[in-house]
């Protein structure tokens, strides 16, 4: 019988990363791609990236040595997407259902990190059927879109934020410190700034774009 190709991802990108235990659970039977200079973090998780895809312009010599092995797929540096959005594009089309996106938050660059999120909403607007995940180990991230309820198996205790791209409609909260039913949160309002998880914590939007940020305890 033949066997049917993993449909979970995890993509390698270059900011912060702490290799938990959650992390690592997360991540088996995943299908490994690196993105650029997040194949540095492939030998902290003990992992071989399958492709490492992009214009190699964050990798440096050393890295570019230690995984001369690895089959690459190169860009031009004058392109018009990311490298991490290269890596989705390839995910996709490999069948993904499920895209973790390791390395995604923290780092040196704060753009880069925005861009992660911004990105991870798109996708997860444009594609319903695949889930998608940012982390760093330390903090996980989630897209909040309209009528998809998320339900995350952060532990209780745990800090997190809904953070709006948009005005938020009908933003409802549950099993958390500080609940909300139903509300209406301004762009750019603090409203929804550090909540902590109880057990089973549950969000839902009626209208709007945002993302949930988690400190995980």
């Amino acid at each position: 019988m033949t066997q049917e190709p993993a449909t979970r991802f995890a993509i390698l990108l270059d900011g912060a990363l702490a290799p938990t235990d959650r992390l690592l659970r997360q991540m088996e039977g995943s299908r490994l791609l690196a993105a650029d200079g997040g194949i540095r973090h492939a030998e902290t998780l003990g992992r071989e990236p399958e492709l490492w895809l992009g214009d190699f312009d964050s990798a440096g010599s050393a890295l570019d040595k230690r995984f001369r092995h690895v089959p690459r797929a190169p860009y031009p540096r004058d392109k018009a997407v990311s490298d991490g959005q290269i890596a989705v594009r390839h995910a996709l089309e490999e069948g993904a259902r499920e895209i973790i996106f390791v390395g995604a938050l923290g780092g040196d660059r704060s753009d880069h990190a925005l861009f992660n999120l911004a990105g991870a909403s798109d996708l997860a607007r444009a594609h319903p059927e695949v889930s998608v995940m940012l982390t760093s180990g330390r903090e996980e991230a989630v897209p909040l879109l309209p009528g998809r309820p998320l339900r995350p198996d952060w532990p209780a205790g745990s800090v997190f934020s809904v953070v709006g791209f948009t005005p938020l409609s009908g933003l409802t909260v549950r099993n958390a410190k500080w609940p909300l039913e139903a509300v209406n949160v301004p762009f750019g309002s603090t409203w929804t700034l550090s909540n902590v998880a109880g057990e089973g914590v549950e969000i839902l939007l009626k209208d709007g774009c945002g993302m949930t940020i988690c400190q995980l305890q």
